[in-house]
């Protein structure tokens, strides 16, 4: 794993209160409830954006997203 993304995973699990692991595992499972079961935010709006195939587009494609894909997927 990279620095990066261990680093990534290393604030998730402080902001979430999960470990790495289980931040991880849920992750490659798609498992988006359990990892934002604990976040301080309206994850209402989260789950919206996932459910709607064009909205979770729009996301991705933002210079933000493709910042970060750029930045994880550096070290590979």
């Amino acid at each position: 794993m990279s620095d990066k993304m261990n680093e990534l995973l290393s604030q998730l699990s402080k902001k979430l209160g999960m470990s790495k692991e289980q931040i991880a595992g849920a992750a490659e499972k798609g498992d988006v409830d359990s990892l934002l079961q604990n976040a301080d935010c309206d994850t209402s709006q989260v789950k919206d954006i996932l459910r709607d195939p064009e909205k979770t587009k729009q996301v991705l494609n933002s210079p933000q997203a493709q910042a970060l894909m750029k930045l994880l997927n550096k070290d590979k």
